[in-house]
């Protein structure tokens, strides 16, 4: 029977238009009461920010004939309404798109619960008559009576959430209204399995709520075999609590006997159990509708097991006085419990346990009864239905309030989470510093202080009359930590402060002679210096460390504020060399070498020229040696410590020469010196040897002032030679009575043999003259190919005995002899050689080539025997006039071309002699005309050595035009 007639409007009292029309004069005063309350209910709404709201749903039950909605349930936007028509409706929100499911057409009100997975793949339909039915949403609309069930009434499911198969519900558990709990799987519309696994033995407590939910893993060898449960199942008047595994079967195995359970008897016959989630996460808390009023609890999974309980912070919330009836549904959120009343929706704040947001239903003659309330766990959204209404409950920001609940419970760590502007951040932190304040917690309240916008003066001010100083000093340190690199002033200001507290505070522990805690202080002060060196004002600090006599903390200071400076006068003040040593080793600035270095020179030389050497290690370029020099000339070798008797600035100049590659005359130069004044001339001799050459860094002529200065004549020697000076360097060293250098520097001499034979002679000369040696003398022919016999002979004395030379000139003799046997040779080979070039020359006279009578002038593409030819051994033919124009313009030379022009007037001279009746020279003229004939045509011009030539000319450039480009007429 339809409860609307089809003419019948069915009003939605939130539909804006309905209310609309109301306003606009509708004489009826149900309507018009209907309409104050509703506009009430938006004031309300309003007043709390509008966090909570109801929206129509569109619920067209006119569609339906009327029928009234008996339970719904939701999943992935979808909802399925069941009539007490025998129908299930299934509404997609997304589309409005309705399709029917038609349990029982020939009974009515058959259907009493429907249950859905999260998914909305799966559908369970408890009947009143205990019939049930499922329906494969996922594969089909056609419900299917679960025959295994008959005869009980299913009045809740617990799905198995990790199962997504449209096929296969995986295995769940079911309560029924016999108070026992089933577990099956339905794979493909059919029960797989049907079987009792607990009974409470008692008919009359149905079971209206089942959860469960797993144990976090306890270990890494944590498997599904390990796997344990929490399952807990609840009637209009008690829950249970079952823990174990690793199967729903081996779990309620455990409580064969009735198990332990909570009882809140009350006079309902129905009841709600939720858990709240996170997405993604185990369930927190939960929630259950009782007679007696809402009562709520959190797990706290750990390692109980069978007969023990994981809830907590458990209580039992009254309903409110001014609601009569009992509630009809219950659902929870994160903060808040959404309970439905026959007249009103009440939300109450879980923390505060204040209702939020109240909404009456005003209209229940247009909607109906209210029926429920019903949540999808996917989208988290609400709605409530009654007789002939669905609304949505929307939620905008439910946990914009919840900060202030916690501030008010005094949970501030838990506040700071949920705020979400700076405002409210601001008042929980003044909130939890004024309560450590009070509680006389002060380094605590220092914290909190410095982290809010509370006035610096008033906060400092609370803890200098209290005399705090730790306190303050936290403050300060904090409030630092808080502050904007921006706010220089600010910064330094409250540096300077903590640091004279610091050094206050040092003062006075060593008075106490506590060294632990003045160790402590110590570090704790350097790492505050360390941490903000950049915002302290260099002379104030300085001048406020002094002032507490604090020597240490200042070196410590000025080497982190980078005033190496300042470090290692102090320690050459107090001669501490090696200190002011460590310190310039880590100076980055070379002026610093350069300002303090002569005095370290002076006193630490080792030390000091180990530190330049290290330096110019890591930058070739960071030391300039020229500007050490001033700190060179302080040093004194006396200076050395004992074991170390090398010369330190020889050892730095050579450093730098041959390390660092210097070209700096100033330096080479002052080392040519230090090299003059050692006793030893083999270090001089070995770096002329190196540097000293002919290309060598060295200023050749100053180093020959400062050797003849310093007396080093071998070192002059080598000198000499390098300046290519070898007469005087051979007569220096036979000055020096040095005979193997004088010939080593004689061999030197390249490109000119007659220098060379002349100081070998000299040489010669003096060992017979000056040492009376004629054999030594006549071994120099031996070492030289310069020297003969013949050539010493005048030096020896007149009355020398022949036996010393005898030998030397055999020698000289039997070499004679055989060049002019090797003349002899060459003369008979040459005169072979110019007999067969005679008679090539005749065999060329003779020589000829064929011409075909259609072959053509390589140049001008005219008969090539049209005219006078050269005809090539590459059968290549040329007009005599076009290859001498192409040989002048493109090959010739300056000179070829004027001997050319020079043998063409003498030819044609010739020629008109001869026509005039003079006489003509015999042979002349053929020999011009044969040298001519040798000029113009040498080679071939097309693949000779004139297109060869070709190759190298470059090309001309655009400047000269387009003619110039024109190649010679050379054709092939």
């Amino acid at each position: 029977m339809d409860l609307l007639d089809d003419d019948e409007y069915l009003y939605n009292p939130y539909d804006t238009a309905a209310v609309q029309s109301d306003n606009e004069g509708d004489d009826d005063d149900g309507i018009s009461e209907v309409t104050d309350t509703e506009s009430h209910n938006a004031l309300q709404a309003h007043t709390a920010n509008q966090i909570f709201s109801l929206h129509n749903a569109s619920w067209k039950a006119k569609q339906h004939g009327g029928a009234r909605i008996k339970h719904m349930v939701a999943a992935g936007s979808t909802v399925f309404v069941a009539t007490d028509r025998g129908k299930v409706v299934r509404w997609h929100l997304g589309s409005g798109e309705e399709q029917d499911m038609v349990i029982d057409k020939g009974r009515n009100d058959v259907i009493f619960k429907l249950h859905v997975d999260r998914s909305g793949l799966h559908l369970i339909i408890g009947g009143n008559q205990g019939e049930n039915w499922y329906v494969p949403i996922g594969r089909s609309l056609k419900p299917r009576l679960i025959s295994m069930a008959k005869g009980a009434r299913i009045e809740s499911v617990c799905w198995d959430r990790d199962c997504e198969d449209n096929a296969n519900t995986g295995v769940i558990m079911v309560g029924t209204s016999t108070g026992t709990i089933c577990k099956t799987q339905i794979v493909d519309g059919r029960e797989k399995f049907w079987k009792e696994i607990f009974s409470l033995q008692d008919a009359a407590h149905p079971i209206c709520g089942l959860h469960y939910e797993l144990f976090p893993p306890s270990g890494k060898g944590y498997m599904d075999n390990a796997r344990k449960y929490f399952v807990m199942a609840a009637t209009p008047t008690r829950y249970y609590e079952f823990i174990g595994g690793p199967t729903y079967d081996a779990l309620f195995a455990q409580y064969a006997t009735a198990p332990a359970f909570i009882e809140l008897p009350g006079d309902l016959d129905y009841s709600d159990l939720h858990f709240f989630r996170k997405e993604n996460g185990r369930a927190s808390s939960f929630v259950w509708l009782t007679g007696p009023g809402i009562y709520s609890g959190s797990f706290s999974f750990g390692s109980q097991n069978a007969g023990d309980s994981i809830i907590h912070d458990y209580k039992l919330l009254p309903y409110s006085s001014e609601v009569h009836g009992p509630p009809l549904g219950l659902l929870s959120t994160e903060f808040h419990w959404f309970v439905l009343f026959a007249d009103r929706l009440q939300v109450i704040n879980q923390l505060t346990q204040e209702v939020a947001w109240e909404h009456s239903f005003a209209s229940r003659h247009v909607y109906g009864d209210m029926r429920g309330i019903v949540q999808d766990a996917v989208s988290g959204k609400l709605w409530v239905y009654a007789d002939y209404m669905v609304n949505e409950v929307a939620i905008n920001g439910e946990d914009q309030n919840v900060w202030r609940c916690y501030l008010a419970k005094g949970q501030y760590d838990t506040a700071l989470q949920y705020c979400q502007d700076l405002s409210q951040r601001e008042k929980v932190l003044t909130a939890q510093a004024d309560h450590y304040f009070s509680e006389k917690q002060w380094e605590l309240a220092a914290s909190m202080y410095a982290k809010t916008k509370r006035s610096f003066e008033e906060i400092t001010l609370k803890f200098i009359n209290l005399d705090e100083k730790n306190a303050l000093k936290r403050y300060l340190s904090d409030k630092l930590d808080n502050m904007r690199s921006t706010d220089k002033a600010q910064l330094t200001m409250i540096c300077t402060w903590l640091c004279e507290m610091y050094l206050d505070k040092l003062n006075s522990v060593k008075d106490i002679g506590s060294e632990a805690q003045y160790g402590y202080i110590l570090d704790e002060f350097r790492h505050f210096l360390q941490d903000n060196v950049s915002n302290f004002d260099a002379e104030t600090t300085y001048q406020l460390i002094l002032n507490h006599g604090r020597m240490d903390v200042m070196l410590y200071y000025a080497e982190l504020n980078g005033d190496h400076d300042r470090v290692i006068s102090h320690h050459v003040q107090r001669r501490e060399w090696t200190k002011a040593l460590d310190v310039l080793a880590k100076c980055p600035d070379a002026s610093l070498y350069y300002v303090h270095s002569p005095t370290l020179m002076q006193h630490a030389p080792v030390g000091t020229t180990n530190a330049w050497i290290n330096a110019s290690r890591t930058s070739k370029k960071f030391l300039d040696p020229r500007k050490l020099i001033p700190a060179l000339m302080r040093y004194n070798i006396a200076n050395n410590p004992p074991g170390h008797k090398a010369n330190q600035a020889l050892r730095f100049l050579q450093h730098c020469v041959k390390n660092l590659e210097s070209r700096d005359p100033v330096v080479l130069n002052y080392l040519v010196t230090l090299f003059c004044q050692q006793d030893d001339e083999k270090a001089m001799l070995a770096f002329l040897a190196d540097y000293g050459g002919p290309n060598g860094r060295l200023d050749l002529q100053y180093a020959m002032r400062a050797c003849q200065q310093s007396g080093k004549r071998e070192a002059c020697v080598h000198i000499l030679a390098s300046l290519e000076q070898y007469e005087q360097a051979v007569d220096l060293a036979l000055d020096i009575k040095d005979i193997e250098l004088a010939k080593l520097n004689a061999d030197k001499v390249e490109d000119n043999d007659d220098l060379r034979k002349r100081l070998w002679l000299r040489i010669a000369r003096y060992v017979i003259e000056e040492e009376k040696d004629v054999r030594k003398a006549i071994a120099f022919i031996g070492q030289t190919d310069m020297l003969k016999v013949e050539d010493i002979l005048p030096f020896f004395p007149d009355f020398a005995r022949i036996d010393d030379f005898k030998e030397a000139i055999c020698t000289s003799l039997e070499e004679y002899h055989e060049q002019i046997e090797e003349l002899k040779q060459g003369m008979e080979e040459a005169t072979k050689s110019a007999e067969l070039i005679r008679k090539d020359i005749g065999d060329l006279r003779g020589r000829f080539g064929f011409v075909r009578s259609s072959q053509k002038c390589g140049f001008c593409r005219q008969p090539v025997l049209a005219a006078g030819l050269y005809l090539f051994p590459c059968q290549h033919g040329f007009h005599i006039t076009c290859q001498e124009q192409w040989m002048l313009q493109e090959h010739l030379g300056e000179t070829d071309k004027r001997r050319v022009r020079e043998l063409k007037q003498a030819i044609r001279a010739e020629e008109a002699r001869g026509h005039a009746g003079g006489g003509v020279e015999a042979g002349g003229l053929e020999r011009m005309r044969a040298e001519l004939d040798d000029v113009l045509a040498c080679d071939c011009p097309l693949c000779g050595n004139p297109a060869i030539d070709m190759i190298n000319k470059p090309l001309p450039p655009l400047a000269q035009g387009p003619s110039y480009w024109d190649l010679p007429p050379l054709r092939l």
